[in-house]
């Protein structure tokens, strides 16, 4: 909410916003934004960098006690389930931190617009697939699609 306050009071260049979403840092404006950018890093880094420590924390003893797993097939199928959760973290948190805690330039770049699509969209989607995909049934049921669609070809 403060930052859409603060952003009220900009002057803004164009109408046209060079990015798929409305984000703060690809609105591009005439005005100096050096007190909101510096709000982000205040604000925002807290938000952002507390959880992502905390999950990172969290996967420490969890690392540990995999290790101590004597079986090979009892390590890897620990750590594909937590290997899978954990790339997801990295992907989510990782491109958001590239965006909102980098130097930014005048406008927002190709590379933004990626990572932005990331975050928002394709993060949120790997969770319900990634985790499904360990049902044996839901994998029959994945192959047999599969299958029938090669088929057809």
């Amino acid at each position: 909410m403060i930052h859409t306050v603060l952003m009220t009071h900009l002057s803004f260049c164009t109408n046209r916003i060079p990015h798929f979403f409305c984000d703060l840092n690809a609105l591009i404006s005439c005005s100096d934004t050096q007190d909101i950018k510096m709000l982000v890093l205040v604000l925002g880094g807290p938000v952002i960098l507390v959880p992502f420590v905390c999950i990172m924390a969290s996967y420490t003893p969890i690392a540990m006690a995999v290790l101590k797993v004597l079986s090979a097939q009892g390590k890897w199928k620990a750590f594909s389930t937590c290997g899978t959760h954990l790339c997801v973290v990295c992907l989510f948190y990782g491109t958001i931190i590239g965006v909102y805690f980098k130097p930014t330039s005048a406008h927002a770049t190709q590379m933004d617009m990626a990572a932005t699509v990331m975050y928002k969209i394709v993060a949120p989607m790997l969770n319900p697939f990634i985790y499904s995909l360990r049902n044996r049934d839901l994998k029959g049921v994945f192959r047999k699609l599969c299958q029938a669609s090669l088929k057809k070809f």
